[in-house]
């Protein structure tokens, strides 16, 4: 088995405009998805918006330079996300089609395993 981040990307300017009644009907998809794949998702979670963010970043010269906000301005933003245990990538792309995300789509990333950690 190995491990797969599933990157969940949706427009915050739509998910914003959701009525509350579609933000708890699209939050109960997303329990429905946990629940169907409970063999392979080993945890997700929502983000807060990208404006809550806040990003450190290195300079050439060593530093460290902090800012508010996400490194990159986009129609659509990393949103959430689930760690899944999958037998290869065919199963977790299985998983990752029935992400319920309305406005955007899934990254797929294979985790590198690294010794000690």
């Amino acid at each position: 088995m190995a491990d797969y981040l599933l990157l969940v990307y949706e427009s915050e300017d739509e998910t914003r405009e959701l009525e509350p009644a579609e933000d708890a009907a699209l939050v109960g998809r997303f329990q429905d998805f946990m629940r169907r794949n409970e063999g392979n998702v080993r945890r997700g979670q929502r983000l807060h918006p990208t404006s809550t963010a806040t990003s450190v970043r290195r300079d050439v010269d060593g530093g460290v330079r902090i800012s508010d906000g996400a490194f990159v301005e986009s129609k659509e933003v990393v949103a959430g996300y689930f760690l899944i245990e999958a037998e290869d990538l065919d199963e977790a792309l299985a998983v990752a089609q029935q992400v319920p995300v309305p406005n955007g789509g899934v990254e797929v990333r294979p985790i590198r395993s690294v010794p000690g950690c």
